[in-house]
């Protein structure tokens, strides 16, 4: 981000503080003026107690607060406009209100209260749209982990976190590499993203490589299962992953808030420990400061048996400042990761290890335009630094890679009499430099730039048009281009390349209110994915997989065309959502063990990347519902197939069906019980030696919560689980080492949080 951009953008957030107005009526923006309002009010539990900690989420104005303990907020310096506000705390219901702030300067506080939940809760998912809306209104199926289900599912890695979900499974390659799986596809088909900026690491290159965000540090993580390439462009036909940190603070607390997280495991021994805090500075300043480490042992499988060479660690802090005024804000953040883990191989020990740092550092801004139809202007700007060196058993640096990528996106968040939505350009600029004498692929530059254009318009007349039909409808023009630099390896990977792809993404959804509680909501989208540096370029020994790598520069872009249905519900007695979908994939580049090649003596598969068109279908829901007293139940289930068209040959690594059900004790405050999943053989594999069949298993889950609070406003959590409780000796589907290692045994786990 220039230097210029980031003095204006100071100088417009810092202009005097106004004062704020709200409604919950629904109707079109009044005039923009110079003067901004802004949203304040209280939030109260059944009884009309206060409710301190509440994060309260201002979609699409990139904006959000925590109320103090007189459960009071106030978010300054949102222009006029339609806006949906969700209401987070852990152990509640989350609230979800529709205001109208106009020019008018009427101070009108918003009064909210909040149910103790016992089922499963569905609130914002900023992902999923440019502008935020109610929850039943989305037009593709989202997850979101936070509060109770988050801590029930905290692992080691951001895969095994949200592998449980229906849906959604892990690429397992030891318990530190391990990446989220959605609908089968994973790699550089889903997006990972941290506070909405991708995560700039190495992740989606290769199955050893760890996606470098902790999931410790989640305030919430947000899943769009499904093609997501209208907003995100390429990397995104699959999902999206959203971890959300929270590291810039967009409105100022009136007291020093934070956290406090640790959590303990038997499954790999060791735990995590890491701690934030915000500050207030004056009345328009706010500071972040936020650090944590993880440390490991060799990981157990089924039977207790230790997996050699699995062990690792993690350091990593954050530190942001943002800046609230009545023109907008504008905040800061550093970020840096440091890890170091071992992966599982054939012959144990003898494995290679991972030693890197991803250092990362962003610009975020909310500006007020001034001008009615394009009230807001987000402005975001990140540069990230991230390296590794693969280290062979014997200590010396087999390879070495370095990733530098800045991206830059500008966003305009619209509304034209009833339309709402978003406009933008968005800027991804990477420089990749592999070294050493293991490099299997060339030094690259990649660069893309888009454009889009997201609208969504109520089809329904009436006072309240939060729950009548409406249609979301996008488009999307990308440039990508991707130009090889082999420096002294011209011998091995030939002259310097380059290509260069263009593409058209679409995509239309619709939302249907059933009721006030269920919609109906259907999606056809259509995107693509530009083949990556390994796929086209790549030519050598992989050491950290043990396979030789050899890429196909006359690879054509992969065209997905996707279509959902699904079914969305949410009452204080049952939470529910069931999807179907379709997906047919052109031009997909499926990597394929093709033989074997010699090296230094030792034959090694021999992985080349040709290309066939593919179809993926499936269903997957989930329900969860009160039965009797304070016992709520549960069932899931999921399945997928994936094939090459018109023939019987099967994609890889692909997830097996699963049906699961839950059941537990829950009053609000304590809750205990389990889930049981059957997981189903998998015998629709590729059938390459490295894709094998594997077998049915059983995984029983154990837990127990306990929320209280002290003072008022310290909320604290305390979760117990036994994860595998059977101890089952497992390989899943999707793991890329299931030919020789299994998955985590028996896990005990305790993970407390403290809310301040």
């Amino acid at each position: 981000m220039s230097t210029p951009m980031v003095v204006a953008a100071l100088a417009l957030a810092s202009s005097p503080t106004l004062s704020a107005a709200a409604s919950r009526a629904v109707a079109a923006s009044a005039p923009t003026a110079a003067l901004q309002a802004g949203v304040t009010g209280t939030v109260k539990d059944t009884a009309g107690a206060p409710l301190s900690n509440v994060q309260v989420v201002v979609s699409g104005a990139n904006r959000s607060a925590l109320t103090d303990d007189r459960g009071q907020f106030s978010i300054e310096g949102v222009p006029p406009g339609v806006y949906h506000l969700d209401f987070i705390r852990i152990g509640y219901f989350a609230a979800h209100e529709v205001v109208t702030v106009t020019a008018a300067g009427t101070p009108v506080r918003v009064t909210v209260t909040m149910k103790v939940a016992t089922v499963r809760l569905s609130s914002v998912n900023v992902t999923a749209t440019p502008t935020g809306t109610d929850p039943l209104n989305v037009t593709q199926a989202t997850v979101q982990l936070s509060g109770k289900e988050l801590q029930r599912a905290l692992s080691t890695s951001l895969g095994q976190t949200l592998s449980k979900e229906p849906g959604m499974s892990t690429r397992f390659n030891g318990p530190m590499a391990s990446t989220p799986v959605i609908r089968g596809l994973t790699g550089e088909r889903v997006l990972v993203l941290q506070d909405g900026e991708r995560a700039g690491d190495l992740s989606a290159g290769a199955a050893d490589h760890m996606n470098a965000v902790d999931p410790s540090t989640a305030e919430r993580i947000e899943v769009i299962r499904g093609p997501a390439s209208l907003l995100y462009g390429n990397n995104a036909i699959g999902g999206v992953v959203n971890v959300i940190s929270s590291d810039i603070p967009t409105s100022i607390p009136g007291r020093a808030t934070g956290y406090v997280l640790g959590q303990g495991e038997s499954v790999t021994p060791g735990g995590v420990a890491s701690a934030g805090i915000t500050v207030p500075v004056g009345k328009q300043l706010a500071i972040t400061v936020r650090g944590g480490f993880r440390e490991f042992e060799n990981m157990r499988v089924g039977g207790g048996a230790a997996q050699p060479n699995t062990n690792g660690a993690t350091k990593q802090f954050a530190l942001g400042a943002g800046t609230v005024g009545g023109r907008g804000s504008v905040g800061v953040v550093y970020r840096q990761m440091g890890f170091e883990y071992g992966l599982p191989h054939p012959a144990g020990d003898a494995g290679i290890r991972i030693d890197g740092v991803r250092r990362m550092a962003a610009l975020q801004s909310t500006i007020s335009t001034g001008y009615a139809p394009v009230a807001t202007l987000r402005v975001d700007g990140t540069s990230q630094w991230y390296s590794h060196n693969e280290i062979e058993p014997s200590g010396a640096i087999g390879t070495q890679f370095k990733l530098n990528t800045q991206t830059v996106n500008v966003t305009g968040r619209t509304q034209i009499g009833r339309m709402t939505g978003a406009v933008g350009v968005q800027g991804l600029f990477r420089e990749y430099r592999p070294a050493g004498d293991e490099a299997f692929v060339p030094g690259s530059t990649n660069n893309n730039v888009a454009a889009f254009v997201f609208q969504e318009l109520p089809l329904g007349m009436g006072a309240s048009e939060d729950h009548t039909p409406r249609v979301q409808i996008g488009a999307r023009y990308d440039r990508f281009s991707i130009a090889t630099d082999p420096g002294k390896e011209a011998a091995r990977f030939g002259d310097a390349q380059s290509r260069t792809f263009e593409n058209m993404a679409a995509s239309l959804g619709l939302s249907v209110p059933v009721t006030t509680d269920v919609s109906f909501t259907a999606n056809m989208s259509r995107g693509f994915r530009a083949p990556a540096v390994e796929e086209l370029f790549a030519n050598g020994y992989h050491a950290a997989v043990g396979t030789f790598d050899v890429g196909n520069a006359a690879l054509r872009p992969e065209q997905s065309t996707g279509f959902e249905a699904g079914l969305r519900a949410q009452t204080p007695r049952t939470f529910a959502q069931f999807s179907t979908y379709y997906n047919l994939i052109n031009k997909y580049i499926v990597p394929t063990a093709t033989g074997t090649r010699d090296v230094d003596g030792t034959d090694v598969p021999l992985v080349n990347f040709r290309q066939r068109d593919a179809t993926l279908y499936g269903v997957e829901g989930q329900l969860e519902t009160k039965l009797v007293r304070r016992w709520v139940g549960g069932v899931m289930g999921d399945y997928v197939r994936a094939k090459i068209r018109n023939s019987d040959d099967n994609l890889p690594y692909i997830p097996a069906g699963r049906l699961g059900a839950s059941l537990r004790y829950d009053n609000g405050r304590i809750s205990a019980g389990g889930d049981v999943r059957r997981v189903f053989a998998q015998e629709k594999v590729s059938g390459d030696n490295l894709d094998v069949a594997t077998d049915a298993y059983t995984l029983l889950d154990l837990s127990a919560t306990w929320l209280f609070t002290v003072k008022g406003s310290q909320v604290h959590s305390v979760t117990m689980r036994v994860d595998n409780a059977l101890d089952e000796q497992y390989r899943d589907a999707t793991s890329r080492i299931k030919s020789y290692a299994y998955n985590p045994g028996r896990n005990l786990s305790v993970v407390y949080k403290l809310l301040f």
